[in-house]
């Protein structure tokens, strides 16, 4: 007998954020409150960077992060909050990016630095990720740093499945003449101050790396906002501490969670050829990120040939007699 289908919901608009999902052809954001948890095991960018506070540096996502329709293995970042997956300065991921720039505070020394720029490859709820925190941030050449005292914290989470975060901490202005809500943030410079006609971020969107008219971006507030394909529109207002921001790719499949269902490691993974499969005999289903099933049927041999598969990465459920469990793999 055919064992049951595997239950895996291809996101159309499963997930019901608390507040806010808009979409473009290729990504939905979302928009909702959860929680902040901060980095407790992690490298820091500032001492890589040797205090430099214009900073950018290359990061490995440990994994193939897969973006409009390519799969990358790492991202050049700077202290701006942009990111670029091309030596072309693209424009990527301009998320909570403002073009006067941040800066952390001077590093003096390498133990207890509480400003700081904080990078980890974590995993949660099974799923592989790549963080980058800015930790008691301020505003590059800020002329009011003497008598205000600015401290922004937010990360940046991007996810093996393609999804991408913005996670909110505290973001604690003093009062500052550079940020108004409603407006964002305001351009400025050392010799003339604050120019109350010319808003300079955070702009809160991601581009095709190869295509600068295919993007989506927020405009508006963190919670009542439109979306357009600008990514130098603005976020107006600052979100509390504990929300996310989710740019979710519409081919991203998700998993129903299941106590009875287990992951299962796949070797060799990435692959070009073939995968282990753990148990011959048992049902196997393969599906693409899109949720069309590649593969269906029992399968008798340890070797299994992925070979025909575009590259990408694969979802697999195996249904044997010792239950159901659940597989990744990239074919590179």
């Amino acid at each position: 007998m055919k064992p049951q289908k595997p239950i895996l919901l291809l996101i159309l608009f499963i997930y019901s954020p608390l507040f806010s999902s808009a979409q473009s052809e290729e990504y939905l954001i979302e928009s909702f409150q959860d929680e902040y948890i901060e980095l407790i095991d992690y490298e820091s960018a500032g001492i890589l960077a040797l205090g430099n506070p214009l900073w950018e540096l290359e990061f490995e996502f440990g994994f193939e992060f897969p973006f409009y329709g390519e799969l990358y293995d790492r991202m050049i970042w700077n202290a701006e909050a942009w990111g670029m997956l091309t030596e072309d300065e693209d424009e990527a991921f301009f998320m909570m990016n403002f073009t006067r720039g941040y800066a952390f505070e001077p590093i003096n020394d390498t133990i207890d630095i509480e400003s700081d720029a904080r990078f980890a490859q974590v995993v949660s709820n099974n799923m592989r990720a790549f963080v980058l925190q800015y930790t008691e941030y301020g505003f590059f050449a800020d002329p009011f740093e003497d008598s205000i005292d600015v401290d922004m914290n937010f990360q940046f989470w991007f996810y093996e499945n393609g999804v991408i975060e913005v996670h909110f901490g505290d973001m604690d202005m003093d009062g500052s003449p550079i940020y108004k809500s409603g407006k964002g943030f305001y351009c400025y410079s050392s010799g003339t101050g604050i120019d109350t006609n010319e808003v300079c971020g955070p702009h809160m969107g991601i581009e095709n790396p190869y295509d600068e008219e295919d993007g989506i971006a927020l405009k508006g507030s963190y919670n009542d906002f439109e979306v357009t394909g600008q990514i130098y529109d603005v976020m107006t207002d600052l979100p509390p501490r504990g929300w996310i921001i989710r740019f979710l790719p519409k081919s991203v499949g998700l998993l129903e969670p299941d106590d009875q269902i287990t992951e299962f490691s796949i070797s060799p993974n990435p692959t070009i050829s073939y995968i282990q499969i753990p148990e011959p005999g048992s049902y196997v289903t393969m599906y693409d990120m899109s949720g069309k099933v590649r593969f269906e049927g029992v399968v008798t041999d340890h070797h299994f040939s992925v070979a025909e598969f575009p590259p990408g990465m694969y979802i697999i459920q195996m249904v044997s007699g010792s239950g159901s469990s659940i597989g990744r793999f990239i074919r590179s």
